[in-house]
């Protein structure tokens, strides 16, 4: 096969990334202009044809068979013209068609468009894009200073775009950057906060730095590529959204602080408070984690506080010495519990779970049947009225894992309440049990029943004991 023979070979990737297939494009003149002017180059064509032919073959109509060819080429020739002239205004800005407004100028400012993230910077409209390209342009010549990146930047968004390098802050004692920063520089991104007044219609704009860009992601993309096309090769940049504090006028106060010390405001004021909870039939239930007084709640002590048994097996040991030495009576609580164990219920082949129905007695109103027990210390009885218990009434399931005593708190439904202050008959077939079990942190020396006990509930947030030595504190005192 000779030269001549062989097929135009194209290659498999175009040579300018996101262009056409076919490039340039097949774009044709259209517009009545266009049609003028292309009439107009024809026929100049053509008379330069006659021009130059013998006086014999010259035909002033269209007739003649060699007129007519002589025309198709010089329409031809007309129209590779015009695209010539078009081409020759593309590496203009202000004159590249939108078809080639990418592939002529944008490809020279936007050279690495493969690397992530990649793609063209996304911006909508002709107009915009060209004033995009022109002053980004501009910011090319002007070099890789900071200016230039945080005025390119802020191009393509109404935030706000700071860039601050931190060797500027090198020498500010109350910033952590030095001089081996130097290379390093920070963009801030601030945002205001629009929104619509419901009431009258208005727009209205919030604090700098109260919000996010109409598309962050968008924006985020947009001057990943702008900072690649204009940073300097050896600058690290850390991008980041900046918010601002703004109160604006929520509210209009005198601030004031108190600074008197809880410990000794006590001595002075009187807060009606609880420094401890204090009992004598405290119940060290199975495993000796669990300590259990159904005489009480113990709603007020927070997981932290201190339990000290006073008597029995897990007492403290005798100041004189005694046969236990590693059994020091004071332990540290780590939560609440309603019910020994917690939910009481079966889960068939199937994966259906069901409660299971316990029997139970009450004292001292002596109610019975057979109640459900969930995870939050509730039970029901469908076929009982719990109204008719009265405050401190003890229920107790004789069997199952929560077999034990309880303390009932709360009547729960449309007519709930405190045990023993809703009127009776009114129908409460759910009642949730008080926490009265304090689980606490190491297990007990042994089970025991019985036992005097103090528990620490300080009402200003301290657990144990605070102790001031060696302070004078009589300027705290008002006489």
């Amino acid at each position: 096969m000779s030269d001549e023979e062989k097929p135009l070979i194209l290659p498999e990737t175009p040579y300018l990334p996101f262009t056409r297939e076919q490039n340039p494009a097949p774009i044709s003149t259209t517009g009545q202009q266009g049609s003028r002017t292309l009439r107009d180059i024809t026929n100049a064509i053509l008379r330069t044809f006659q021009a130059v032919l013998p006086s014999n073959y010259v035909s002033e109509i269209p007739g003649p068979y060699y007129v007519l060819q002589y025309q198709a080429l010089a329409e031809q020739l007309a129209q590779v013209q015009l695209e010539l002239e078009d081409v020759g205004l593309e590496s203009d800005v202000d004159f590249a068609r939108p078809e080639f407004l990418w592939q002529m100028i944008g490809t020279l400012v936007f050279p690495e468009t493969r690397k992530a993230p990649a793609g063209i910077p996304e911006v909508d409209g002709d107009l915009t894009y060209r004033e995009f390209l022109r002053r980004m342009i501009l910011l090319l010549l002007q070099g890789a200073t900071e200016d230039a990146v945080e005025e390119g930047l802020g191009l393509l968004t109404e935030a706000v775009v700071q860039v601050l390098a931190k060797v500027d802050f090198a020498n500010d004692p109350n910033t952590a950057w030095g001089f081996g920063e130097q290379h390093e520089f920070e963009i801030n991104v601030l945002c205001r906060t629009v929104f619509t007044n419901p009431e009258t219609g208005e727009l209205i704009r919030g604090e700098l730095g109260t919000g996010f860009p109409v598309d962050p992601f968008r924006v985020f993309r947009n001057n990943l590529r702008i900072l690649r096309a204009l940073k300097p090769v050896k600058a690290l940049y850390e991008y980041r959204h900046l918010f601002l504090d703004a109160f604006g006028s929520l509210f209009t106060a005198q601030p004031m602080i108190d600074l008197d010390p809880w410990y000794y405001e006590d001595f002075r004021k009187f807060c009606c408070g609880m420094k401890e909870i204090t009992g004598t039939a405290g119940t060290t239930l199975g495993g000796r984690q669990l300590f259990q007084d159904v005489t009480l709640d113990f709603r007020s002590v927070c997981p932290g506080a201190v339990l000290e048994i006073l008597d029995g097996p897990n007492a403290s040991v005798n100041q004189e010495g005694g046969e236990d030495a590693a059994t020091y009576g004071r332990y540290r609580v780590s939560g609440l519990q309603r019910l020994i164990f917690g939910e009481d219920s079966t889960t068939d082949d199937a994966g259906n779970t069901s409660l299971n129905l316990r029997p139970y007695t009450t004292s001292p109103t002596g109610l019975s049947g057979e109640a459900t027990a969930d995870a939050d210390g509730v039970l029901e009885d469908l076929n009982q009225d719990f109204s008719n218990a009265v405050e401190g009434e003890i229920l107790t399931f004789s069997e199952g894992p929560n077999a034990g005593s309880y303390r009932l708190e709360t009547l729960l439904g449309n007519n709930g309440g405190a045990v023993g202050l809703v009127p009776a008959g009114s129908g409460a077939t759910q009642v949730r049990v008080a926490p009265s079990i304090l689980q606490i942190a190491t297990r007990m020396p042994q089970e025991a029943t019985g036992q005097s006990y103090r528990v620490s509930v300080e009402r200003l947030g301290v657990r144990i004991p605070f102790n001031v030595l060696g302070e004078d504190a009589s300027a705290q005192f008002y006489i």
